[in-house]
Protein backbone atom coordinates (compact mmCIF):
# COMPACT_ATOMS: atom_id res chain seq x y z
CA UNK A 1 0.00 0.00 0.00
CA UNK A 2 2.83 2.39 0.86
CA UNK A 3 4.51 1.57 -2.48
CA UNK A 4 1.28 2.41 -4.27
CA UNK A 5 1.02 5.73 -2.45
CA UNK A 6 4.60 6.59 -3.33
CA UNK A 7 3.97 5.86 -6.99
CA UNK A 8 0.84 7.99 -6.96
CA UNK A 9 2.68 10.77 -5.20
CA UNK A 10 5.14 10.92 -8.08
CA UNK A 11 2.33 11.30 -10.62
CA UNK A 12 -0.58 13.60 -11.19
CA UNK A 13 -3.44 11.37 -10.03
CA UNK A 14 -4.07 13.21 -6.74
CA UNK A 15 -7.78 12.33 -6.74
CA UNK A 16 -7.01 8.61 -6.66
CA UNK A 17 -4.59 9.19 -3.82
CA UNK A 18 -7.24 11.04 -1.83
CA UNK A 19 -9.75 8.21 -2.38
CA UNK A 20 -7.24 5.66 -1.10
CA UNK A 21 -6.42 7.77 1.95
CA UNK A 22 -10.13 8.19 2.70
CA UNK A 23 -10.62 4.42 2.41
CA UNK A 24 -7.80 3.85 4.88
CA UNK A 25 -9.36 6.28 7.33
CA UNK A 26 -12.73 4.56 7.04
CA UNK A 27 -11.09 1.19 7.72
CA UNK A 28 -9.43 2.59 10.83
CA UNK A 29 -12.72 4.01 12.08
CA UNK A 30 -14.53 0.74 11.46
CA UNK A 31 -11.95 -1.20 13.43
CA UNK A 32 -12.54 1.12 16.45
CA UNK A 33 -15.93 -0.52 17.20
CA UNK A 34 -15.87 -3.34 19.71
CA UNK A 35 -18.21 -5.36 21.89
CA UNK A 36 -18.73 -4.06 25.44
CA UNK A 37 -20.49 -5.09 28.64
CA UNK A 38 -20.91 -1.46 29.76
CA UNK A 39 -24.50 -0.23 29.31
CA UNK A 40 -25.13 3.25 27.87
CA UNK A 41 -25.26 5.97 30.50
CA UNK A 42 -28.56 7.69 29.68
CA UNK A 43 -30.52 10.54 31.23
CA UNK A 44 -34.14 9.75 32.12
CA UNK A 45 -36.85 11.25 34.36
CA UNK A 46 -36.96 10.13 37.98
CA UNK A 47 -40.27 8.79 39.27
CA UNK A 48 -41.57 7.36 42.51
CA UNK A 49 -44.19 4.61 42.33
CA UNK A 50 -46.70 4.65 45.18
CA UNK A 51 -48.49 1.36 45.88
CA UNK A 52 -50.62 -0.15 48.62
CA UNK A 53 -51.18 -3.64 49.96
CA UNK A 54 -54.94 -3.10 49.74
CA UNK A 55 -57.84 -2.84 52.16
CA UNK A 56 -60.30 -0.04 52.91
CA UNK A 57 -59.47 3.65 52.56
CA UNK A 58 -57.85 3.97 55.98
CA UNK A 59 -55.93 0.73 55.61
CA UNK A 60 -54.72 1.75 52.13
CA UNK A 61 -53.30 4.97 53.54
CA UNK A 62 -51.45 3.17 56.32
CA UNK A 63 -50.13 0.42 53.98
CA UNK A 64 -48.81 2.77 51.29
CA UNK A 65 -45.19 2.34 50.28
CA UNK A 66 -43.07 4.17 47.73
CA UNK A 67 -39.89 3.54 45.80
CA UNK A 68 -37.73 5.22 43.18
CA UNK A 69 -38.41 4.12 39.60
CA UNK A 70 -36.63 5.18 36.41
CA UNK A 71 -37.72 2.40 34.04
CA UNK A 72 -40.95 4.08 32.91
CA UNK A 73 -42.11 5.20 29.49
CA UNK A 74 -45.28 6.01 27.52
CA UNK A 75 -45.94 3.37 24.85
CA UNK A 76 -49.34 4.30 23.30
CA UNK A 77 -51.94 7.08 23.24
CA UNK A 78 -55.00 5.51 21.54
CA UNK A 79 -57.50 4.07 22.22
CA UNK A 80 -56.10 4.33 25.76
CA UNK A 81 -53.01 6.11 27.01
CA UNK A 82 -50.57 3.36 27.99
CA UNK A 83 -47.32 3.32 29.94
CA UNK A 84 -44.80 0.61 30.71
CA UNK A 85 -43.01 0.38 34.06
CA UNK A 86 -40.40 -2.09 35.25
CA UNK A 87 -40.30 -3.26 38.87
CA UNK A 88 -37.40 -4.95 40.62
CA UNK A 89 -38.41 -8.37 41.93
CA UNK A 90 -38.55 -8.99 45.66
CA UNK A 91 -39.40 -5.43 46.65
CA UNK A 92 -42.51 -4.41 48.56
CA UNK A 93 -43.52 -2.15 45.67
CA UNK A 94 -43.34 -5.10 43.26
CA UNK A 95 -45.34 -7.27 45.66
CA UNK A 96 -48.03 -4.61 46.13
CA UNK A 97 -48.36 -3.81 42.43
CA UNK A 98 -48.55 -7.48 41.46
CA UNK A 99 -51.29 -8.00 44.05
CA UNK A 100 -53.39 -4.83 43.63
CA UNK A 101 -52.56 -4.23 39.94
CA UNK A 102 -52.54 -0.46 40.39
CA UNK A 103 -50.36 2.37 41.62
CA UNK A 104 -49.60 6.07 41.22
CA UNK A 105 -46.53 7.11 39.27
CA UNK A 106 -45.13 10.41 40.58
CA UNK A 107 -42.75 12.57 38.54
CA UNK A 108 -40.35 14.16 41.03
CA UNK A 109 -39.17 17.76 41.11
CA UNK A 110 -35.64 18.98 41.95
CA UNK A 111 -36.91 19.97 45.42
CA UNK A 112 -37.47 16.30 46.19
CA UNK A 113 -33.73 15.72 45.80
CA UNK A 114 -32.78 18.89 47.67
CA UNK A 115 -35.43 18.34 50.37
CA UNK A 116 -37.84 21.23 50.84
CA UNK A 117 -36.57 24.04 53.01
CA UNK A 118 -33.03 22.66 53.05
CA UNK A 119 -30.55 25.53 52.71
CA UNK A 120 -27.29 24.07 54.00
CA UNK A 121 -27.34 20.86 51.94
CA UNK A 122 -27.21 18.51 54.94
CA UNK A 123 -30.41 16.76 53.85
CA UNK A 124 -29.59 16.74 50.14
CA UNK A 125 -30.56 13.42 48.61
CA UNK A 126 -32.05 11.99 51.80
CA UNK A 127 -35.57 11.66 50.39
CA UNK A 128 -34.23 9.80 47.35
CA UNK A 129 -32.16 7.55 49.62
CA UNK A 130 -35.17 6.76 51.82
CA UNK A 131 -37.40 5.88 48.87
CA UNK A 132 -34.82 4.13 46.70
CA UNK A 133 -32.19 2.86 49.11
CA UNK A 134 -34.27 1.15 51.78
CA UNK A 135 -37.13 -1.33 52.02
CA UNK A 136 -40.58 -0.55 53.36
CA UNK A 137 -40.30 -3.82 55.25
CA UNK A 138 -37.45 -2.44 57.34
CA UNK A 139 -37.99 1.33 57.39
CA UNK A 140 -41.00 3.53 58.11
CA UNK A 141 -40.75 5.49 54.88
CA UNK A 142 -43.84 7.55 55.65
CA UNK A 143 -42.37 8.88 58.91
CA UNK A 144 -38.98 9.47 57.29
CA UNK A 145 -40.52 11.47 54.43
CA UNK A 146 -42.56 13.53 56.88
CA UNK A 147 -39.41 14.35 58.86
CA UNK A 148 -37.85 15.59 55.62
CA UNK A 149 -40.79 17.90 54.90
CA UNK A 150 -42.79 15.67 52.55
CA UNK A 151 -45.77 14.21 54.46
CA UNK A 152 -47.74 11.65 52.46
CA UNK A 153 -51.28 12.66 51.56
CA UNK A 154 -54.28 11.42 49.56
CA UNK A 155 -54.32 12.51 45.93
CA UNK A 156 -57.32 14.79 45.45
CA UNK A 157 -57.99 17.24 42.66
CA UNK A 158 -60.68 19.37 41.06
CA UNK A 159 -62.57 17.58 38.32
CA UNK A 160 -61.46 14.18 39.59
CA UNK A 161 -63.00 11.34 37.59
CA UNK A 162 -62.00 8.46 39.88
CA UNK A 163 -62.62 7.76 43.54
CA UNK A 164 -59.42 8.21 45.58
CA UNK A 165 -60.47 5.33 47.86
CA UNK A 166 -58.24 2.25 47.57
CA UNK A 167 -55.52 4.30 45.90
CA UNK A 168 -52.25 4.87 47.77
CA UNK A 169 -51.13 8.18 49.20
CA UNK A 170 -48.64 10.38 47.35
CA UNK A 171 -45.78 12.80 47.89
CA UNK A 172 -46.71 16.49 47.76
CA UNK A 173 -45.59 18.86 44.98
CA UNK A 174 -44.82 16.33 42.24
CA UNK A 175 -44.88 17.56 38.64
CA UNK A 176 -47.35 14.90 37.54
CA UNK A 177 -49.28 12.03 39.04
CA UNK A 178 -50.33 9.16 36.77
CA UNK A 179 -52.88 6.70 38.12
CA UNK A 180 -51.96 3.37 36.53
CA UNK A 181 -53.80 0.06 36.28
CA UNK A 182 -52.17 -3.14 35.04
CA UNK A 183 -53.35 -4.51 31.70
CA UNK A 184 -52.85 -8.24 31.26
CA UNK A 185 -50.07 -10.07 33.07
CA UNK A 186 -46.69 -8.78 34.13
CA UNK A 187 -43.81 -9.83 31.88
CA UNK A 188 -40.91 -11.66 33.52
CA UNK A 189 -37.62 -10.09 32.38
CA UNK A 190 -35.26 -11.69 34.87
CA UNK A 191 -34.29 -9.22 37.58
CA UNK A 192 -37.41 -7.13 36.82
CA UNK A 193 -40.98 -7.61 35.76
CA UNK A 194 -42.48 -5.24 33.20
CA UNK A 195 -46.05 -4.04 33.54
CA UNK A 196 -48.09 -2.54 30.72
CA UNK A 197 -50.52 -0.09 32.31
CA UNK A 198 -53.50 1.98 31.30
CA UNK A 199 -53.44 5.56 32.50
CA UNK A 200 -56.67 5.95 34.48
CA UNK A 201 -56.11 9.62 35.26
CA UNK A 202 -53.41 12.30 34.99
CA UNK A 203 -53.13 14.92 37.71
CA UNK A 204 -50.93 18.03 37.83
CA UNK A 205 -50.39 20.58 40.59
CA UNK A 206 -50.08 23.35 37.99
CA UNK A 207 -53.46 24.02 36.35
CA UNK A 208 -51.80 26.13 33.65
CA UNK A 209 -49.57 23.36 32.33
CA UNK A 210 -49.83 22.43 28.67
CA UNK A 211 -48.25 19.91 26.32
CA UNK A 212 -45.62 22.39 25.10
CA UNK A 213 -44.28 23.24 28.56
CA UNK A 214 -40.82 22.11 29.62
CA UNK A 215 -41.43 20.21 32.84
CA UNK A 216 -39.32 21.01 35.89
CA UNK A 217 -38.51 17.42 36.83
CA UNK A 218 -35.41 15.79 38.22
CA UNK A 219 -33.43 13.43 36.01
CA UNK A 220 -30.92 10.66 36.62
CA UNK A 221 -28.10 12.84 35.28
CA UNK A 222 -28.88 15.43 37.96
CA UNK A 223 -28.89 12.74 40.64
CA UNK A 224 -25.50 11.51 39.39
CA UNK A 225 -24.13 15.07 39.41
CA UNK A 226 -25.41 15.48 42.97
CA UNK A 227 -23.60 12.22 43.90
CA UNK A 228 -26.89 10.63 45.02
CA UNK A 229 -26.79 7.71 42.59
CA UNK A 230 -23.93 5.91 40.89
CA UNK A 231 -23.35 5.51 37.16
CA UNK A 232 -25.14 2.15 37.51
CA UNK A 233 -28.24 3.83 38.94
CA UNK A 234 -27.77 2.60 42.50
CA UNK A 235 -28.23 4.76 45.56
CA UNK A 236 -24.83 5.83 46.94
CA UNK A 237 -24.05 5.73 50.64
CA UNK A 238 -23.34 8.99 52.42
CA UNK A 239 -19.62 9.26 53.05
Amino acid sequence: MMLLLLRLHGGDNMMTMLVILLSLLLCLCASAYQATTIPPLIDVPTFSLSTTSGGDDEASSSSTTMNILTYASPVAIKPHRMWSISLYKGTLSHENFAKEKRGILQLLRPEHALCKGDDDGDAQGNLIRVLGGSSGRDVDKKASCENLGFPWEPLKCDGETTDHADWPQVLPHCVYYLKLELVGEMIDCGSHEVALCRVVEMVSEDDSINAADELDYISTRTLRDMDIISEFGRIKDVE
